[in-house]
C-alpha cells in the first residue's frame, strides 16, 4: 500500500491546526463522554427560539453565518483497514458546521472542519499510534442539512491518517471515494445546535488509497463500517 507522507513544513502546520481544533473541543468532548450537557448550549438555544421567526411546532434554528462547533465522542467504532485488519476503536474530538442558508424549513450547512482521534495506546503518551477520521479537501463537498421537523444529514468527505505519538508525524493512509461521503444522519431530533444528540452512519464508506476511486478501479483498503457517535454544541 502506497503512503503519501506530508513535507516537514506541512507536517508543522497540520500538527499545530490539529492542536487548535482538538483543543477547542476538548473540554466539551470530556462533558460528552459522561452525558453533561453545555451551558453555552442551551443560551443558544433559548436564544434563537426568541426569535419569533420558527413555525409552531417545529424546531429552532439558527441564522446564516452561525458556526457551530460540536464535540464528538464514538465508541466501539469498526473501522477496517486491509493492512491492519478489524478494528475497534472509540474516537473524540469534534466538528465546525457553518449555516449556509436558514429558513423556517431548515438549514444548509457547510462542514468547515471534522476530526476525530483514536488513541491506541493512551497509557503511554510518548508511543504507539493515534488513528484519524478527518475531513478530506474534496473540493466538491456536498451541503449538510437540517428540517425544522427534526430530520439532519451531515455529509463529509473522509481520509484516515495516522499519527506516530513518538515524532508527532501524521500519514494519510486512504480516503472515501471524490464521489461519495460518509453521512451521519439523526432523526427526530429535538434541538438544533444538537444537544447529546446521537447520530449514525446510514451506509459503510469504503477508502482507497489517496486519490484513488471506484470510477478508476483502484482497490478498496478498507471501509468504515458503522459510526454511532453523540454530538453536543461546544460554544
Amino acid at each position: 500500500m502506497e503512503i503519501s507522507r506530508m513535507s516537514e513544513r506541512g507536517m508543522a502546520s497540520a500538527e499545530s491546526d490539529r492542536r487548535g481544533f482538538l483543543r477547542g473541543t476538548a473540554a466539551a468532548v470530556a462533558a460528552a463522554g459522561t452525558g453533561v450537557l453545555f451551558s453555552g448550549t442551551t443560551y443558544a438555544v433559548q436564544a434563537y427560539s426568541q426569535t419569533g421567526k420558527i413555525a409552531s411546532g417545529k424546531i429552532p434554528l439558527p441564522p446564516v453565518g452561525t458556526n457551530i462547533p460540536c464535540s464528538m465522542y464514538a465508541a466501539n467504532v469498526p473501522l477496517k483497514l486491509n493492512a491492519l485488519g478489524a478494528l475497534t476503536l472509540d474516537f473524540k474530538g469534534g466538528i465546525n458546521l457553518h449555516v449556509r442558508s436558514s429558513n423556517t424549513d431548515g438549514l444548509t450547512l457547510e462542514v468547515v472542519e471534522f476530526r476525530v482521534e483514536a488513541d491506541t495506546s493512551p497509557s503511554t503518551p510518548n508511543s504507539g499510534t493515534v488513528f484519524v477520521l478527518k475531513r478530506s479537501n474534496a473540493s466538491l463537498a456536498p451541503l449538510s442539512t437540517v428540517t425544522a421537523d427534526g430530520q439532519a444529514f451531515l455529509r463529509i468527505p473522509l481520509t484516515v491518517a495516522t499519527v506516530d505519538k513518538a515524532t508527532e508525524q501524521e500519514t494519510a493512509i486512504a480516503s472515501s471515494d471524490p464521489a461519495k461521503y460518509a453521512t451521519l444522519s439523526a432523526q427526530n431530533t429535538k434541538a438544533f445546535p444538537p444537544v447529546n444528540q446521537h447520530y449514525g452512519l446510514r451506509e459503510p464508506v469504503a477508502f482507497y488509497a489517496p486519490g484513488g476511486s471506484a470510477e478508476q478501479g483502484s482497490e478498496v483498503l478498507g471501509g468504515l463500517e458503522g459510526f454511532d457517535v453523540i454530538v453536543n454544541h461546544a460554544q
